[in-house]
């Protein structure tokens, strides 16, 4: 809300200094001063945001400036020399002190725009003492003489100390902003690195455990075990992406990527993921749309399908009995897309309702309780939320359920999904078999990703550096590369632009980012590098196959046709989507 006050002074000033002017000056060049004043009030205004002297904007609010404080300088000389009023020559000092000051706090920083600020006060003031000082000498009357040079000189000394204090305040604050930018990039720095170091275990912990828990002949007990491994990864997974949203959201370098999306489709996909949740507990789990839901809308999807989950996810945990029923709904008038999320679970407590978005907070934070996780899940989601254009909205009774409601910014789109873009993807059945490339220098993941490739009927082919990479494509031609990006000696960014860059068969061939970073300036560095699409760590068996199928069978443009390079926005989505988080 703006400071109405502080809007309201500029007008108000020059308003009293003409009521109190009037009196001894009649009401003629009062008028006429106070028009000026009020022209240069408004003259400032459309400038108010220019900070560079050099741009012909500042020039302009520096000039009305300087206009301004002339305009003050004559009110304030007129009432002390001219006017007979002993109340007015008081008016007038405390008019010269107020305006003084107020320039000396906008324009400290400034020394050079401040002289030239205060040059018509201090003028004026000059202008004031001078005839005084003669005529006091005229008189032979030394007291008085003494007391007006003391005038200015104590003056001085307080500007002199303001400008101090004032100074001294605005280094410490540039300081504390430059210690809190500097921890804001450490903190980043240190979840981004945590969040690679963490990924990769997991890589090896979710992919052989599913792997295990998969095998023939396993025993019962062995069977259970190896799943509960796999669940607990997927725990610390979703942990570790909660953490990075948060941390991205908090330093506001998360980026949308609005696309159109089929809206049944997208209900009816995100609601086949919790269907055995909710079968498990006996639940019933249904989506309406209104009759007036456009069939295609523009938002980001997978933003939208992370809200959407963690609150079917909260809904079916949170509900013992009775039904998670989802409702669409869209205005038009607003351009915003409604989903309620309603539950027949154990409800929110009025108490915990207003600390429910709040970050690392539950509604139930004791010790005992029965439900796990971050707390992050829903301050997450109202983040989300407002950064595409709405919010998140909660009404409980407990005991009865709990509602909640998303609206996002949604625009109509035509009755047609855009195309994929060309090249993207494949015509009719891809091969039986593809020969990739695993260039990883963990001896764990690439067995992991043999494992899994060979599993689904391709050809596996290792290297352990980027160096080894680029010696084997030299020689054999490959229908695939999955390159890691972090590796000692060459990295995966530096050997895919020498692939690229080569004459090699493998030059066309197109290049999948292996990474633990999901970061959208780590995904928008492959793409810059000449990858064709981004496979987050841990690697998830469904990622794998759907990325190895849309990349079968595809050949690049050769040498000046252009690189077929996805953009940095798609290759995040396929991030989110490899993280397990859309």
């Amino acid at each position: 809300m703006p400071n109405l006050w502080g809007q309201a002074s500029h007008y108000l000033v020059p308003f009293i200094v003409f009521v109190a002017a009037a009196p001894a000056a009649g009401w003629v060049l009062p008028s006429i001063w106070l028009l000026v004043m009020t022209a240069l009030v408004f003259a400032k205004r459309p400038w108010a945001d220019a900070t560079e002297l050099e741009t012909a904007p500042a020039r302009i609010r520096h000039a009305v400036q300087l206009l301004t404080s002339c305009g003050y300088a004559l009110a304030a000389f007129y009432l002390s020399v001219l006017s007979q009023s002993l109340s007015s020559k008081v008016f007038a000092t405390t008019l010269f002190g107020m305006i003084m000051f107020k320039i000396l706090v906008r324009d400290y920083a400034n020394p050079r725009r401040l002289l030239i600020n205060l040059t018509p006060m201090m003028l004026a003031v000059a202008a004031t003492e001078i005839p005084a000082l003669i005529l006091l000498l005229r008189r032979h009357q030394p007291g008085p003489i003494l007391t007006l040079l003391a005038v200015p000189m104590l003056v001085t000394l307080l500007f002199k100390t303001l400008e101090r204090d004032l100074a001294e305040s605005r280094r410490r604050l540039l300081e504390a902003r430059k210690a809190a930018e500097a921890a804001a990039e450490a903190k980043a720095e240190f979840l981004a690195n945590m969040s690679h170091e963490i990924r990769t275990p997991l890589t090896a912990i979710l992919g052989f455990s599913g792997l295990l828990s998969e095998t023939p002949g396993l025993p019962g007990p062995a069977r259970t075990h190896a799943r509960r491994i796999l669940a607990g990864g997927a725990g610390l997974l979703a942990v570790v992406n909660d953490i990075l949203d948060f941390s991205r959201l908090d330093a506001g370098r998360l980026e949308l990527d609005p696309q159109p999306f089929d809206v049944p489709a997208f209900f009816e996909d995100n609601l086949a993921l919790f269907e055995g949740q909710a079968s498990a507990k006996g639940l019933t789990l249904g989506a309406t749309i209104a009759a007036d839901v456009p069939v295609v809308l523009e938002a980001d999807s997978a933003r939208l399908r992370q809200i959407l989950a963690n609150l079917l996810s909260n809904a079916i945990k949170f509900t013992g009995a009775g039904s998670v029923d989802v409702s669409v709904d869209y205005d038009v008038t607003d351009e915003m897309l409604l989903i309620s999320v309603t539950d027949t679970g154990e409800g929110i407590p009025a108490d915990a309702l207003d600390r429910l978005f709040a970050r690392f907070t539950q509604a139930d934070g004791s010790v005992s309780r029965r439900h796990g996780g971050t707390g992050l899940g829903l301050s997450i989601c109202k983040s989300l939320a407002q950064l595409m254009g709405g919010d998140v909205q909660v009404v409980s009774t407990p005991g009865a359920g709990s509602t909640f409601s998303v609206r996002v910014r949604a625009y109509a789109c035509g009755s047609d999904i855009a195309p994929t873009p060309s090249g993207v993807g494949w015509s009719g059945q891809p091969p039986v078999s593809q020969h990739i490339l695993v260039v990883d220098d963990l001896d764990v993941n690439r067995e992991l990703i043999r494992t899994l490739l060979q599993a689904i009927g391709h050809q596996v082919t290792e290297a352990v550096s980027g160096e080894d990479a680029l010696r084997q494509v030299e020689t054999v031609a490959f229908d695939m590369i999955m390159m890691d990006l972090q590796m000692p000696g060459m990295d995966g960014f530096t050997a895919a632009r020498a692939i690229r860059s080569s004459r090699s068969v493998n030059a066309s061939t197109p290049i999948i980012a292996l990474s633990a970073n999901v970061l959208t300036e780590d995904v928008r560095a492959s793409a810059e590098a000449g990858m064709n699409d981004h496979m987050a760590k841990p690697i998830l068996m469904p990622s794998l196959i759907e990325t190895v199928s849309r990349w079968s069978g595809v050949r690049l443009p050769q040498a000046g046709e252009g690189p077929l390079i996805l953009d940095s926005n798609t290759l995040h989505a396929s991030a989110l989507r490899a993280s397990g988080r859309v």
